[in-house]
């Protein structure tokens, strides 16, 4: 693989887990999704975030008027929307198909005009219109054609949108909101319980200030928001050179070759005293 030829280390990382949860190529094609990320669950997190430190009561309050609030304005948001796709997925397939523009497709010849061969130099992609498969794999794992599809589709004639799998549809979207929270009223108007009471766990108080934040995988950088910086580089110093020798490596102060010369200097200095002293005696 291209991975294990350009960066050992990068490739023996990889190898240690599954490869369909790191490479495309191996992505399964239920899920109808040609990436991986958690924004989701970042989003819902960062949602909640005041909310955590809060007693658990508050908490699931806060999380279920949040969540009907989101079921609402979802709801109503496209209300009025004419249209097979909702317009994340429309501009999802209209960038494809600009894209598709620079492919040539060529038609097989086939009864039922669904077989092409689009080209591209240096290589051309087979897709079939029937069986909604290409061969690079990204109309399968997405179920929305990719451009070899859009490009076919073109020469045959037929809308690309009629081929998106039903999950990416308006009809999908309105079934994920077709439910809806009911209202509940305050919590002093909620029906006592005959039963005691549930208290809470007994609670020792630790030094320090109280940890608020998730512990973070081996995987992820350090614990911190993301102004503090994710990775520190070492300062990468210039090589100095030495002004009494001209040497690299070292300065005049660590230089070897002036201390040398610094003690012979000292040496003849006292001789020359020697000397001197003697003269005048």
């Amino acid at each position: 693989m291209k991975i294990q030829r350009t960066k050992k280390e990068a490739w023996e990382y990889l190898a240690k887990w599954r490869r369909d949860a790191w490479s495309r190529a191996f992505f399964p094609t239920q899920p109808k999704c040609d990436n991986i990320c958690n924004n989701a669950c970042e989003v819902f997190n960062a949602r909640i975030k005041e909310a955590r430190a809060k007693p658990i009561i508050t908490l699931l309050e806060e999380v279920r008027m949040y969540i009907m609030r989101t079921i609402a304005r979802n709801k109503m948001k496209f209300k009025n929307h004419v249209g097979l796709l909702p317009p994340i997925q429309r501009s999802r397939l209209e960038k494809i198909r600009n894209a598709s523009k620079n492919w040539l497709p060529m038609w097989s010849g086939d009864a039922n005009y669904e077989q092409f061969e689009v080209h591209r130099w240096p290589t051309n992609m087979v897709v079939d219109l029937g069986k909604a498969i290409c061969t690079c794999g990204l109309w399968q794992l997405s179920e929305m054609p990719c451009v070899h599809a859009c490009a076919a589709m073109a020469r045959a004639g037929r809308q690309p949108e009629d081929f998106c799998h039903r999950w990416l549809t308006m009809d999908a979207y309105n079934d994920t909101y077709a439910f809806h929270i009911n209202p509940i009223p305050g919590q002093k108007l909620w029906e006592k319980s005959l039963h005691n009471r549930p208290q809470a766990p007994k609670f020792k108080k630790m030094p320090g200030a109280p940890k608020k934040k998730r512990r973070k995988g081996v995987d992820e950088g350090p614990v911190g928001d993301k102004k503090q910086k994710i990775t520190k580089m070492k300062r990468v110093y210039k090589e100095g050179s030495c002004r009494h020798c001209d040497g690299k490596g070292h300065d005049k102060r660590n230089c070897a070759k002036k201390k040398a010369d610094d003690e012979a200097a000292a040496v003849a200095a006292a001789a020359a005293a020697a000397s001197e002293a003697n003269t005048g005696n």
